[in-house]
């Protein structure tokens, strides 16, 4: 017996001081989070919108890129404008800047820009002089957590209507509880108990705050503990009002343009286009009626619904001391709202990306910390593009086609130059399917595989002991057996036909599959597999006959990225996303590193980006050019057997972008990539690109060029019916004249003199010959 009661005490001991170990963790965070911006959460910014003189503005319109940041227009010409507001007059525009969230930018500055339609002519600093380049402050992305509309110093007290409505509708014995209501909680368990169900709540305003700050939405026993815990402890570190106010700053209130709105204060301008502190009765309590079901009750979509929570809050108001003349005044008065204003994109895929990517960049207590500000790569008038091409592509393809499951599409862009992420749609719609499927998604790309095979073939660091080839070298597209295993593996081409001897562009534009394959049997499985892999393709390559067709899995940012080492002429950068981490009072707790590496010679890359253009000017990428794309592209359409997936990866001097479409069962779509992917990835480059690329790809010091006829590849002679002019890497270049042709003009002139010679006779026996002459030279 004495033995059981020691180690009952030893028991007790460990489990107290396991507790105690649990709280003082917990109470670390509170007093975190009460040192920290009143709001929580963790706001994540677009990449700043540079505007520069001589270019065009982002987005198209300058105005409306500052109505999007939450600028206010001004048209008094005497009004002396405040940070924050903006003048058009004719063709300028002045703005006072607001302090950007961005610590290393400059200082805010009163600014006339002048435009010409859509292109900057002109940027002056009113105090400081001409400027050529200017960085307008990041727009909002999303919030990250529990996170509001402001990040200012202390939390913007509540009118009293608001206080009175919000303790009215979620807990009228808020001033009289420690932070946990026993009687809410033995109410809650009798109408829970009459109603066989979960009929009613318990959670008082405090533990909503905490719920909201620091735990997950899962209902478990040992979160509903923390949550009490948590609650406990904020009562006793602040006070009654600081934690009201903190609750009225950040509780969320529904979504307005597929952003988040959190606090009152944010919500007072969507909803009713006014500052927090100007709201009526009436509309303190539509707010506060909403908080139980912002979606359910949402004022835009169920006005009825939310009109009627309303009055039920108005009530419990004026039984609680509201004057009953100002309380049935404000039941009469009808739902007025604001016009839907306009915002920036919802981008939820990249908010879902990037709360997966802070735990890895920062210490997971420091990845929690309220009050973060999160800078993305992310171009914002891209990210709407991607959005809106993704979204009607994909209605465009459904037209008129019948199928059970919906298609589903991703788009990824990148900058080319530094390889940062500029937009990521991962699906159709995050709302109903989360699955971000340009990152998280594996999928066969098929033909857009093949440039990795053309690589090993072009480079001669990578051929080793397989013939020299060029991007005119013969290759012969005809039926290949293959013996894989104990069977035989025969690759046949989309059409069901063979082109005979065709040049190595040429296989690559039309996407001759036998030819590749024979490419790729050429140099070896190896070389092949070593090139992707050298690129950035970090998914498992097998090596079988089949990976030169696309059989690997890989992701659509993988993809893409890997392409994005030709447009910057061989050096591979990763895919950035979150270029910087900065804490709540301004200190950087991350900023990506600069990451660099040569992976192919400059010539090399651009004979491959010479191919990827041969296949929109010429072959199975020639849609985007009937749809009106001109200017330098590159690129590579990709489908896979019974069209289960539908790809698009390219680039032109100004982007690299790719596009999937496809079913997440995998089932056929009926779509290749020409038909499923090139129009939203062509709608997509226009609309952030237009239509003609300003610039050219750039050619390397180690390209000669030279006038070649495609049939033999040699030196192009007069008698040549077809000549390109090709690049060359220097010293592979042909030397002779095409033997072809030529031998055909010397005989020619043979034949002519013997005729002459011979008479009539011979004549008319030269002119059969020379029939079938012109026949060999014009077939």
């Amino acid at each position: 017996m004495a033995r059981l009661r020691h180690w009952l005490l030893v028991a007790c001991f460990v489990v107290g001081l396991g507790a105690a170990l649990v709280v003082m963790r917990l109470d670390a965070r509170v007093r975190a989070y009460l040192a920290g911006p009143p709001l929580g959460g963790a706001r994540m910014y677009a990449a700043p919108t540079p505007l520069a003189v001589g270019e065009g503005v982002p987005g198209g319109s300058l105005a409306r890129k500052l109505d999007r940041l939450g600028y206010r227009p001004v048209g008094d010409p005497a009004h002396a404008l405040a940070p924050g507001e903006y003048r058009a007059a004719g063709t300028t525009i002045e703005f006072a800047e607001r302090p950007s969230p961005v610590s290393w930018a400059a200082a805010p500055r009163r600014v006339r820009v002048g435009l010409d339609g859509a292109r900057v002519t002109e940027i002056e600093d009113l105090e400081g002089g001409a400027l050529d380049r200017l960085e307008l402050e990041p727009e909002v992305l999303a919030v990250l957590g529990g996170g509001g509309a402001t990040l200012g110093a202390s939390p913007e007290l509540p009118p009293p209507a608001c206080r009175s409505a919000v303790l009215a509708a979620e807990d009228r014995h808020f001033f009289f509880h420690p932070g946990v209501d026993p009687l809410a909680i033995a109410r809650a368990l009798v109408a829970d108990l009459r109603a066989h169900a979960v009929a009613q709540g318990a959670s008082t305003l405090t533990q909503q705050l905490v719920k909201n700050a620091f735990l997950s939405p899962r209902r478990t026993l040992s979160r509903k503990l923390r949550e009490g815990v948590l609650a406990l402890l904020l009562e006793a570190r602040a006070s009654k009002e600081e934690i009201l106010a903190r609750y009225v700053g950040s509780v969320y209130l529904g979504v307005d343009g597929g952003l988040p709105v959190h606090g009152f204060s944010e919500a007072a301008q969507v909803y009713f286009g006014k500052p927090l502190g100007e709201l009526e009765p009436a509309e303190c309590a539509l707010l506060a009626g909403i908080i139980r079901s912002p979606n359910g009750l949402s004022p835009r979509r169920r006005p009825r619904a939310a009109l009627a929570r309303r009055n039920r809050v108005l009530e419990v108001m004026v039984q609680d001391g509201l004057d009953k003349s100002v309380g049935a005044e404000a039941m009469a008065t009808p739902l007025k709202l604001a016009p839907p204003r306009a915002r920036p994109v919802a981008a939820l895929y990249v908010a879902a990306e990037v709360a997966r990517e802070l735990p890895r960049l920062l210490p997971r207590a420091v990845a929690e910390a309220p009050g973060l500000s999160v800078f993305t790569s992310i171009d914002a008038d891209a990210q709407r593009e991607a959005e809106r091409a993704t979204r009607h592509g994909v209605a465009a393809l459904e037209r008129g086609r019948r199928r059970r499951a919906p298609l589903q599409a991703a788009l990824v862009a990148l900058d080319p130059h530094t390889g940062r992420v500029r937009a990521l749609v991962g699906g159709r719609d995050y709302g109903s399917s989360p699955l971000d499927r340009a990152v998280r998604s594996r999928r066969q790309p098929g033909s857009a595989f093949k440039p990795f095979v053309y690589v090993a073939a072009l480079d001669p660091a990578r051929r080793g002991e397989a013939p020299a080839r060029t991007v005119v070298s013969p290759v012969e597209d005809e039926p290949l057996r293959v013996r894989v295993g104990a069977r035989v593996w025969e690759p046949v081409n989309y059409d069901g036909t063979f082109a005979g001897t065709i040049p190595l562009e040429d296989a690559l534009a039309e996407s001759r599959n036998a030819a590749t394959v024979r490419v790729a049997l050429d140099v070896g499985l190896d070389a092949v597999a070593r090139a992707a892999a050298d690129l950035g393709i970090a998914s498992p390559l097998p090596r079988v006959p089949a990976l030169a067709l696309g059989v690997a899995e890989t992701s659509l940012l993988e993809l893409t990225a890997a392409y994005g080492v030709f447009a910057r002429g061989g050096l591979r950068r990763p895919p950035t996303l979150v270029v910087a981490v900065a804490s709540a009072d301004g200190e950087t707790l991350y900023a990506a590193p600069p990451e660099e590496e040569r992976v192919l010679a400059p010539g090399v890359a651009y004979l491959v980006t010479h191919l990827l253009e041969g296949v929109i000017d010429r072959g199975t990428g020639r849609p985007a050019r009937e749809a009106g794309l001109t200017g330098s592209a590159a690129g590579k359409t990709g489908t896979t057997d019974d069209t289960r997936d539908a790809w698009f990866v390219g680039f032109t001097p100004e982007v690299v972008a790719g596009v999937w479409v496809g079913l997440d069962g995998g089932g056929p779509t009926g779509l290749t990539g020409a038909q499923g992917a090139l129009p939203i990835w062509t709608d997509f480059v226009r609309a952030t690109s237009g239509e003609a690329s300003e610039r050219d790809f750039p050619v390397p010091e180690d390209i000669v060029w030279r006038d070649v006829d495609p049939e033999s590849g040699q030196l192009a002679t007069a008698g040549c019916p077809i000549t390109r002019r090709e690049p060359f890497l220097a010293g592979t270049e042909p030397q002779e004249p095409c033997p072809l042709h030529r031998e055909a003009w010397t005989a020619v002139g043979e034949e002519i003199g013997g005729a002459v010679r011979g008479g009539g006779r011979a004549i008319g026996s030269t002119g059969r010959r020379l029939g079938e002459w012109f026949r060999r030279l014009f077939r």
